[in-house]
């Protein structure tokens, strides 16, 4: 995808979420026993609403692992709070998040070793997010 730019229309084209994504995200690590990088991934369109089930096909997780749903204001809270490393880049990050994909939802899939999903809608209509991992003991 490209920059934001108008077509012959004038009409304002779809920026590049993944690349507002990796910028956001860029230099973040997700803390947990192990701090992992976030990365960004498109899932193609969407169809219907996004539930844990739909959420647990798409990322290829474990059909029997532990899943988790949560708000991206849970998601967010510890990791913006101003005593945390990082609050500001985290903000930075829930901001652009909740400008470039509506309806996001945060999905954890496992119990330990935990694959994190935070998943919108695109404003052209597909799901797409950051990935990370956490390692929970």
């Amino acid at each position: 995808m490209s920059r934001r730019r108008a077509d012959s229309r004038g009409k304002a084209m779809q920026p590049d979420v993944l690349g507002a994504l990796r910028k956001a995200s860029q230099g973040l690590l997700y803390p947990s026993d192990t701090d992992e990088p976030f990365e960004a991934f498109a899932w193609g369109k969407a169809a219907g609403d996004l539930d844990a089930e739909t959420a647990r096909r798409l990322a290829g997780a474990d059909p029997v692992a532990p899943v988790q749903e949560r708000t991206l204001a849970e998601f967010f809270a510890n990791l913006t709070d101003d005593a945390a490393p990082d609050a500001d880049k985290y903000k930075d990050l829930q901001q652009v998040v909740g400008e470039q994909l509506s309806g996001a939802k945060v999905f954890r899939f496992g119990d330990v070793d935990i694959d994190i999903y935070v998943v919108g809608k695109t404003r052209d209509g597909n799901w797409a997010g950051l990935k990370t991992k956490a390692v929970e003991t």
